[in-house]
């Protein structure tokens, strides 16, 4: 990685790691966004580099994409109805160095941002966030209480200058606990490998987080080109017009005589999270999915929901994170989820046992976690 990338690995920042490939073969430094992009796999699936392909979950993979798309298979699904929905944090983006992308955001806006000044409720709710991200103990209360807070402490920002924070923090925000990388490169490159496979094989793949929507359909642009904006559901904030004020929008005119009118986030919506991610699906997608990608029981319903589709063959992973050497999972975890996996019918993937690499082979995990919020880029 470049020299200034080395030391602001020194600071503090966001979210997970990411590392080393090329489009031909694997280097021995992060990946940049540029060649996180060039990622492609083909259509016959010869060129996947990060899988040990000898594991049962990528030969299920393989053989089921190879059933599904043969015209010849009585289980062949048609173009129009390979729907593939996947969670993003833990699935294919990390989530433990030194947690979720989304709330390092939170704390840098709380905490380091100097154009914003929380209130002294805000800063208290704040740090019991951080405290319990420190414990690793979220409750699905505070999951959502975060969607709120984050969502409170940007609205009003046009969705413009929005974009640019995200870019800037992402772009120059180096990851607690793994080296070489930031949170625009902390990509887990396999399942890169993966979807591009999908996508090559017809599959129309949508992205179903509990992350901000907005926030992930700009850290998606230049790393995973081939994600549309209207192909990622999330966590959402109610856009308005900056004139708007209480007024509804049925009762609102955008630029009524000359005005310029700009459009802003507005307040907190609703969480995109276990069974709202079916609903959602049902809501925007309209097609029931034959696969579904996820990494905990969050994603549960999802994963039910793909494979209880009555039409077609259909087929469900989990990544297990198990891996406590290149990243921060630990065995008993990836165990609990794989016990999860293997009672619903889903084919789980171990991180430690089934990918050559996560986020690249110069990619290291530190000694500790700090979650020195005190420290940060200075862009």
């Amino acid at each position: 990685m470049k020299t200034s990338k080395k030391l602001a690995s020194a600071l503090i920042a966001l979210g997970l790691a990411f590392g080393a490939v090329g489009a031909d073969m694997a280097t021995t430094e992060a990946a940049s966004v540029s060649e996180i992009a060039q990622i492609n796999v083909k259509k016959d699936g010869s060129n996947f580099q990060y899988w040990n392909q000898d594991s049962a979950s990528f030969k299920a993979l393989k053989a089921y994409v190879e059933d599904v798309t043969n015209p010849s298979s009585p289980n062949f699904i048609p173009v129009k109805d390979r729907v593939c929905v996947s969670d993003m944090d833990g699935t294919f983006y990390g989530e433990l160095a030194p947690t979720y992308s989304e709330w390092y955001l939170y704390f840098h806006r709380m905490f380091n941002d100097p154009t914003y000044n929380p209130t002294p409720t805000e800063k208290a709710y704040a740090l019991e966030c951080l405290k319990a991200a420190k414990a690793g103990k979220i409750s699905a209360d505070m999951d959502e209480g975060e969607d709120r807070a984050q969502s409170y402490a940007f609205q009003g920002m046009s969705m413009e200058d929005f974009d640019k924070y995200v870019d800037n923090y992402f772009s120059n925000a180096p990851l607690d606990g793994l080296t070489n990388c930031t949170f625009a490169e902390a990509y887990y490159l396999p399942m890169v490998e993966v979807i591009t496979y999908l996508q090559n094989n017809g599959f129309n793949f949508y992205v179903v987080t509990g992350t901000d929507r907005q926030l992930v359909r700009q850290a998606l642009k230049a790393p995973m080109p081939s994600i549309n904006a209207d192909h990622v559901i999330g966590t959402d904030s109610l856009p308005v017009m900056e004139r708007q004020g209480w007024a509804g929008s049925q009762y609102f005119l955008f630029n009524e005589d000359g005005a310029k009118d700009k459009v802003m986030r507005g307040p907190f919506q609703f969480t995109d999270n276990k069974a709202g991610k079916v609903q959602n699906i049902a809501k925007e997608i309209g097609i029931q999915p034959v696969i579904a990608l996820g990494n905990s029981t969050s994603d549960g319903s999802m994963l039910n929901y793909a494979l209880a589709n009555p039409k077609y063959k259909s087929f469900a992973m989990g990544v297990c994170c198990d891996d406590s050497v290149r990243d921060w999972g630990t065995q008993a975890k990836g165990d609990k989820f794989k016990a999860f996996c293997e009672k619903y019918g889903i084919t789980p993937i171990s991180m430690a046992k089934d990918w050559k690499t996560i986020y690249g082979y110069n990619v290291t995990k530190t000694p500790t976690r700090d979650f020195d919020t005190a420290k940060d880029f200075k862009k």
